[in-house]
């Protein structure tokens, strides 16, 4: 059996297509767990509808607690020896999870990696972000960290394209109280436990541009400062087990925190004077961590050499 966990807040809208898409899998052996996070709108209304009509949904209702919180009660109630995450206003294609767990299977690996594609809220898909079909892979762990380096990323540090094995997590939880970046944090503390993951280059997965959310545009100067935090525990543990991938790693690291810090300037000049004291230091604190990370870089080959002068110059 496979456990979905859906953290439910503020998505009537994009709702029930989600929770359609995956009551009509393929695979049949599964649970889908809705936890209403406290959502003001219709959406408790709309899960225990859902609950009524199929046996396999699980509607749990709970006080506003955000999405780390939500989905460790997920986790908590599971009864899959798989489990998946789908985010609310997303939705998959019906043979994504038959056809992910059948790959599992068969590599005997501990993690399975699907394929994504980008629609907008008319549901047009991105051409110009196809993704690319090709053969399925089959890597080891180090090739997995390694890929969490690529820039853009090969293989997305969320977990909502992914299924994990529930005995691995063993009681391995979302870390709460952050404002983004829990993905980073779950999914590099599960790979540290995995010895390969098979890669079905299918997009079987649709995700959802809103514009103005978490993940596209909708973050704080908070939520960008907390990520920095997550990136560089990403980067310990893959040199730490893998010294050779120190220089990709650093190139990565350096890489997404300038372009956090660069969006966190940004969003400053729309702020008031009162905020933007508020909000100075964390922008400075930004600007000195990457500067600490690019003089430790200053011989690392794989980023060109104007721009290692750039980030110590950072302005």
């Amino acid at each position: 059996m496979v456990s979905i966990i859906i953290p439910v807040y503020k998505v009537e809208k994009y709702l029930s297509k989600c929770i359609e898409s995956i009551l009509k899998q393929t695979y049949f052996d599964l649970e889908l767990i809705l936890v209403d996070d406290g959502s003001p709108d219709k959406c408790p209304e709309i899960c225990d509808t859902y609950a009524s009509k199929d046996e396999r949904v699980v509607v749990i209702h709970q006080k506003n607690a955000g999405v780390s919180a939500a989905r460790n009660v997920g986790l908590e109630k599971a009864k899959g020896e798989y489990i998946g995450f789908v985010d609310p206003d997303d939705w998959i294609a019906p043979e994504m999870y038959k056809k992910m767990i059948s790959e599992l299977e068969s590599s005997e690996s501990d993690l399975a990696i699907c394929g994504y594609e980008y629609y907008d809220e008319d549901y047009h898909v991105n051409e110009q972000r196809r993704y690319k079909v090709r053969f399925n892979e089959v890597v080891d762990q180090k090739e997995i960290m390694n890929r969490f380096s690529d820039m853009p990323p090969s293989i997305r540090h969320v977990v909502w394209n992914k299924v994990f094995r529930k005995d691995l997590l063993d009681k391995q939880k979302f870390k709460v109280g952050l404002h983004s970046s829990e993905d980073v944090y779950f999914l590099n503390e599960y790979v540290q436990k995995i010895q390969r993951a098979v890669i079905v280059h299918q997009p079987y997965y649709k995700n959802l541009v809103r514009q103005g959310s978490a993940t596209h545009g909708g973050l704080s100067i908070q939520s960008l400062a907390e990520s920095f935090e997550a990136h560089e525990q990403m980067y310990k543990d893959a040199v730490k087990k893998y010294p050779d991938l120190k220089n990709h790693s650093q190139a990565f690291l350096l890489d997404v925190c300038t372009l956090k810090y660069n969006e966190a300037k940004r969003k400053m000049s729309s702020l008031s004077n009162d905020e933007q004291e508020q909000m100075q230091k964390k922008l400075q604190e930004m600007k000195q961590f990457i500067q600490a990370y690019a003089r430790k870089a200053i011989f690392n080959k794989e980023i060109y050499w104007k721009t290692r002068i750039y980030y110590i110059m950072l302005r």
